[in-house]
């Protein structure tokens, strides 16, 4: 049976990817590299080739659902979260390679950024498929991509029962595979509903509301595999789909990895698929390189790197060599010690610009990873600490702001540290800034940010909040705030105000506001750091297995109080 299968892009240029050329497995292809490299967009751009909304090989419509009922294509927005800066019209041009089932051809056609409506979507242009004058259409293909809006905890969701029919006529299907999977022995199936579609096995002595991220994860897999085998049993010229799953591996032991890509060659086989996944687990990127290398067209492994400037694209390294790049993880200490790098997560921009300033010239530094454009609400980043996600309850640190006290204290979250003060931080910095008379030195800098800027530029904190006088309590203003607006909305749009930023990037001590926030505040910055180090130490002791005698190379420097 002719099937549909993407066999290469070649990126002429979308963001950080520049004359770069993926190649893709028959069967899987594993995307994996360091931060900041892209690799969800190649899941993104591989997602807008294709559309199941129309056969155009017979020009009939085509209405076949997923098993929750959702339809087999991926908006752009799942995969995209569009700049007016920097992503506009002609910013992306993608050269498309793959094997059109429905004309049992090779094809080829681009994929770029154009405008449509008020923002630029990605439009498939000169599609050598299409007949008549339009050559601007996707491909016929039927996709379900699986972004990591799949690990939203459970206690945040909505979320209600819903046995799906399809489900329900072939519970026992996905009962096996879950427990094949997970290497169980659950007997008993639920469908949901709600923020996420999902179904869970379990036993039967806890149900769907007990059940941990790594089955989520795994219940939602094997819903888009079912759904794959539904279409092929109601589709009559049904050639084969793409699964696309970022960060496949989340919540999933090591064996379950190895066992989900063995199901997953399984499958790929039975139902014509094509897996594409991104994933950062040693574990599964191993095991799929040495299946690359007995078959070489079903496995691929894809390393997108950084290292020496540009994104560059390896195929097929080595373990070894992928290994020794991707994690960035060692860096030599001066006793010529190698220690890991550990990740930092933050709740928005402004608590990540405030701990730039604690970290500024102190030692342990190197040894952080700060990723300021992952930012998640404190409920998100605890319930996925508490669902034993290992990224953040292992290997990570999480900086939550300081207003945040009663949702850690006692709680024995041993990843997780305060930033310092007692508010967060763009309330913070207006309440230092406001309570520094005119006089100041701080004001008299070569920025011309003076007092009367400050204040012009806060001119909507200080309407709402109807603060007045020479000081002001933060805390105190923002309880008895009864206006419409919230506070957080208010505080951000001062953060964010164009001459502020134009202070907060100047890196010299007497005008950054954060580093003399710190040089302020030493007591409570020390505290702070001290904290941080002893976060560190524990994720390089317990999530990365570090001898605790190398810990001994982690320093902060104290200020003076």
């Amino acid at each position: 049976m002719a099937k549909t299968q993407l066999k290469k892009l070649v990126i002429e240029k979308f963001r950080a990817l520049n004359n770069v050329k993926v190649e893709f497995g028959d069967h899987i292809t594993v995307i994996c590299g360091k931060n900041g490299t892209s690799k969800s967009s190649i899941l993104g751009i591989a997602a807008q080739i294709f559309s199941f909304e129309k056969n155009y090989a017979k020009d009939e419509a085509l209405a076949f659902r997923q098993i929750t009922g959702g339809v087999f294509k991926s908006q752009y927005s799942e995969h995209f979260r569009i700049s007016e800066k920097f992503d506009v019209a002609g910013s992306m041009t993608v050269n498309i390679e793959l094997h059109d089932g429905y004309s049992d051809q090779a094809a080829t056609a681009k994929l770029e950024l154009m405008k449509r409506g008020n923002s630029p979507r990605p439009v498939v242009r000169n599609n050598s498929t299409a007949t008549g004058g339009n050559t601007s259409r996707n491909f016929t293909h039927p996709v379900i991509f699986l972004s990591l809006k799949r690990l939203y905890p459970i206690a945040d969701r909505t979320y209600k029962v819903n046995d799906f029919d399809y489900l329900l006529k072939h519970k026992q299907d996905f009962i096996g595979l879950t427990n094949e999977l997970l290497n169980r022995s659950s007997s008993h199936a639920t469908g949901t509903d709600g923020t996420i579609s999902s179904a869970v096995a379990h036993g039967e002595n806890y149900d769907q509301e007990s059940v941990s991220a790594g089955e989520d994860n795994a219940g939602q897999i094997i819903l888009a595999l079912m759904s794959f085998k539904k279409l092929k049993e109601e589709y009559s010229d049904y050639k084969g789909g793409l699964l696309l799953i970022d960060e496949a591996d989340a919540g999933l032991f090591p064996t379950a990895q190895v066992n989900l890509l063995k199901m997953l060659d399984r499958e790929c086989k039975n139902l014509n698929l094509q897996v594409v996944m991104t994933s950062h687990s040693p574990v599964l990127i191993e095991y799929a390189f040495e299946q690359s290398q007995q078959f070489r067209k079903k496995y691929k492994t894809v390393y997108l790197s950084n290292t020496y400037g540009n994104v560059q694209v390896i195929q097929d390294w080595s373990w070894a060599q992928i290994n020794a790049d991707i994690t960035t993880r060692t860096i030599a200490t001066t006793s010529g010690t190698s220690l890991p790098r550990i990740n930092v997560y933050f709740e928005d921009k402004e608590a990540a610009d405030f701990f730039a300033a604690l970290m500024n010239r102190q030692p342990i530094k190197k040894f952080a990873n700060p990723l300021p454009e992952i930012t998640l609400g404190c409920s998100n980043y605890l319930q996925l600490i508490k669902k034993g996600v290992l990224e953040f309850s292992q290997r990570s640190i999480v900086c939550l702001d300081a207003d945040q006290t009663q949702q850690v204290e006692n709680k024995n979250f041993k990843t997780v540290v305060l930033l310092p003060g007692n508010l967060p931080p763009d309330q913070l910095i207006f309440e230092q800034l406001y309570n520094l008379p005119a006089s100041h030195d701080f004001w008299k800098n070569d920025l011309q940010f003076t007092r009367d800027v400050f204040t012009n530029t806060a001119a909507e904190v200080i309407r709402e909040f109807a603060i007045s006088g020479n000081t002001v309590d933060v805390k105190e203003r923002v309880t008895a705030y009864e206006g419409s607006k919230t506070p957080r909305e208010v505080f951000k749009r001062f953060y964010k105000d164009v001459e502020f930023q134009k202070l907060l990037v100047s890196g010299a001590k007497p005008y950054n506001p954060w580093k003399y926030w710190v040089e302020s505040n030493p007591e409570v910055s020390n505290k702070f750091l001290s904290a941080f180090k002893s976060a560190m130490c524990n994720v390089m002791q317990h999530g990365y297995a570090v001898d605790v005698a190398k810990l001994a190379t982690l320093e902060v420097k104290l200020k003076r109080v």
